[in-house]
């Protein structure tokens, strides 16, 4: 009882802290973690006790859909070449950079159990980047590349981490036998992932909106987790492509699905996310506790990896992110987001370790070599990656200036209300043309609409006059205006989820138009 009391205080101090590090402009997760910190220090405080085989099904699912629902496959394959670079050849690279160190720090640890480590310590943390692009306003592609390094690297880091523990284990490790686990990982992660996800939308179409229909979406990732598991691929892959394989609809039965279930999983993700990294903060110091030997070597040792997992970061991103750039060049000499050392240096220092890192380090066996200093080595490369780099990253981006264009983002959403309220009045003119449809209804339909497409902020540039100025005079059976709306609404709806698969277009600002729409309908005229 006492662990749940501690477990709901940290959900408590998630929902106080959270508007607190939105009005200060440090990322959430940051003030959750200094919260544990302070926290660690109350005498008699009891310890959460959590099964570490519970931490990975239960935990992740939750953030990386919501994580990955925020961007698209479109986005994916723009910019592949750079996010598999980071997701899977720098997770490489910076496991055995961290394998060498450790195993030259610590007497006797074997190179494949610091491996392990090094693989837990890979990946920077989805959530965290998110959270911070998101509130940083960085440019398209440079955002798209960490949100997606972010939501694929966990894949690599947690195969490789799973070979590496097997391996120490059992004492036998053999590099085709681990480069076939992963590809086999890959490969079953995805086709569960998309499997789930055709399953998932023929449900959806029978089972009523709500709230039948946005429990099935919150039930979605801990299902394909769970069944990529049992066929020995990648839960993280399953989830991250059912995540971007589920397809939006026009439909009101679907918006109103996911007004209701994007609204869950954002008071989910919250809670998750700040219970874990409070979690970090408060386990520190126990962690130091267990650990045999002397306080100022462990700090020392954690240091030095730290200092490992950020140098390696710099010394990789710099070289790769200029061949990618010219690459790009030859293809097209007029780039709209030209990446220079600027942006480098941003994803550079953009690598805060999270949830995953202290997953996999509290999932290490109990026989496992080391495993109290791995741990506490672990926890301190969260610590110093979050609050180092989650505190100062705002500062970098302003000091090198180094973010999206508020007209930019303005433009981009003024054409993605264009192109919404366009498709709404050609249903419009659609209807007017039926035999059912009365010419008053459809003229007091078309004020309406326009008085929404303002409330909606659009603002008109002379290039749809025509559709909005069009007169009714055709009578016929009675059709209600709300009736109309609901037509023009999905076809608005229809236009914004085609829009949102195009190249380059910014997803999270055609979520943000399609949750406005999703509200208007809800509202009866």
């Amino acid at each position: 009882m006492a662990a749940l009391t501690l477990l709901l205080v940290l959900m408590a101090a998630t929902v106080v802290l959270a508007p607190v590090a939105e009005r200060i402009a440090i990322p959430y997760p940051v003030l959750l973690l200094m919260f544990g910190l302070a926290l660690a220090f109350v005498p008699g405080l009891p310890m959460l006790e959590i099964n570490p085989e519970l931490l990975l099904p239960l935990v992740l699912p939750p953030l990386l859909f919501a994580a990955a629902r925020r961007t698209s496959w479109r986005e994916f394959l723009d910019n592949r070449r750079p996010i598999l670079l980071l997701a899977v050849a720098l997770v490489a690279v910076t496991a055995f950079a961290v394998g060498f160190t450790l195993q030259a720090l610590i007497p006797g640890l074997p190179l494949v159990a610091a491996l392990a480590l090094g693989a837990a310590v890979a990946p920077p943390d989805p959530v965290a980047a998110t959270a911070v692009a998101r509130k940083l306003g960085l440019p398209h592609r440079l955002r798209t590349i960490l949100e997606g390094e972010g939501l694929s690297n966990d894949a690599t880091a947690l195969v490789f981490y799973d070979v590496a523990v097997a391996a120490t284990l059992t004492g036998a490790f053999s590099p085709w036998h681990g480069g076939k686990t992963l590809g086999l990982a890959v490969v079953v992660g995805v086709v569960v992932g998309v499997a789930t996800a055709a399953l998932t939308r023929l449900l959806v179409k029978k089972l009523p909106a709500h709230p039948a229909g946005s429990a099935l979406i919150l039930l979605v990732p801990f299902a394909a987790y769970a069944a990529a598991d049992a066929a020995h691929g990648s839960g993280v892959l399953a989830v991250v492509t059912v995540a971007l394989a589920l397809d939006r609809y026009g439909d009101a039965e679907s918006s109103q699905t996911r007004l209701v279930a994007g609204t869950t999983w954002e008071i989910i993700e919250l809670l998750v996310t700040g219970a874990a990294f409070a979690f970090v903060g408060l386990e520190l110091r126990a962690v130091a506790n267990q650990v045999d030997g002397q306080l100022h070597m462990l700090i020392g040792q954690a240091a030095i990896v730290t200092a490992v997992v950020i140098v390696v970061r710099f010394l990789w991103i710099f070289p790769v992110a200029t061949i990618d750039e010219k690459l790009r060049r030859r293809r097209n000499d007029d780039l709209a987001e030209p990446v220079g050392w600027r942006e480098m240096t941003v994803a550079s220092w953009a690598g805060m370790r999270g949830v995953v890192t202290l997953v996999a380090a509290l999932a290490l066996p109990p026989n496992f070599p080391e495993r109290d200093r791995l741990i506490f080595i672990a926890f301190v490369v969260i610590a110093v990656t979050l609050l180092l780099q989650g505190l100062t990253l705002p500062w970098l981006v302003r000091r090198l200036r180094v973010s999206a264009a508020d007209d930019e983002r303005d433009e981009a959403e003024q054409e993605i209300l264009r192109r919404a309220r366009e498709a709404g009045f050609r249903r419009l003119d659609e209807l007017h043309t039926e035999e059912n449809a009365d010419g008053d209804v459809i003229e007091q339909a078309r004020e309406n609409a326009d008085r929404m497409w303002h409330s909606l902020g659009y603002a008109p540039d002379g290039r749809d006059g025509e559709s909005a100025q069009r007169t009714a005079d055709r009578a016929g059976d009675s059709v209600t205006v709300n009736a109309i709306k609901d037509e023009m609404l999905a076809a608005a709806r229809d236009a914004v989820v085609n829009s949102r698969t195009r190249s380059g277009t910014d997803p999270t600002i055609a979520d943000l138009v399609l949750r406005r729409l999703d509200s208007r309908g809800t509202q009866p005229e």
